[in-house]
């Protein structure tokens, strides 16, 4: 197996542009944060960064050619899962110890391109049920335009 990754590597190094090595990197890199925290492979990969913001929980990501769609702006499905992790990370920080939320449903508004240099996602809960909450979530880009607004629906369940 090693060795038939490590001819694939080259090969595709050998014909590789500028920009897909900058990708490659950005994949490998991803790969290597994984070995070392022990988080999810996609965080890694796409450069996800935590962080809190007056008391609001937030999610970065650069934004780089592995991001971009067909168009070279970022693609829908990269801000889908921006706010479906921020959301359903918020929904999993409000249950007690022993439960999870796991989204049952998804709506995702794209009002403008993802473009600039790095996107932030923020979210809150509208509604904490017994069974169910739903979340709100929001993906800005660099220069304050909010390109996606999101809800979503999570169903809690005891682990």
């Amino acid at each position: 197996m090693k060795e038939d990754l490590a001819k694939l590597l080259n090969e595709c190094m050998e014909y590789a542009s500028e920009e897909d090595l900058h990708s490659l990197g950005q994949m490998l890199a991803g790969m290597r944060k994984k070995q070392e925290d022990g988080g999810p492979l996609l965080g890694g990969v796409f450069g996800m960064e935590w962080g809190e913001q007056d008391e609001t929980l937030t999610l970065t990501i650069p934004i780089t050619p592995l991001t971009h769609n067909s168009l070279g702006i970022v693609h829908g499905g990269i801000t889908a899962t921006m706010v479906d992790t921020i959301m359903g990370t918020l929904a999993n920080r409000a249950l007690p110890s022993g439960y999870g939320a796991v989204t049952t449903n998804l709506n995702v508004h794209y009002l403008a391109p993802g473009t600039g240099g790095e996107l932030t996602a923020t979210g809150q809960i509208l509604h904490h049920g017994t069974k169910t909450m739903v979340v709100e979530g929001k993906v800005i880009r660099s220069d304050g335009k909010v390109i996606a607004h999101s809800t979503g629906s999570f169903f809690i369940f005891k682990k």
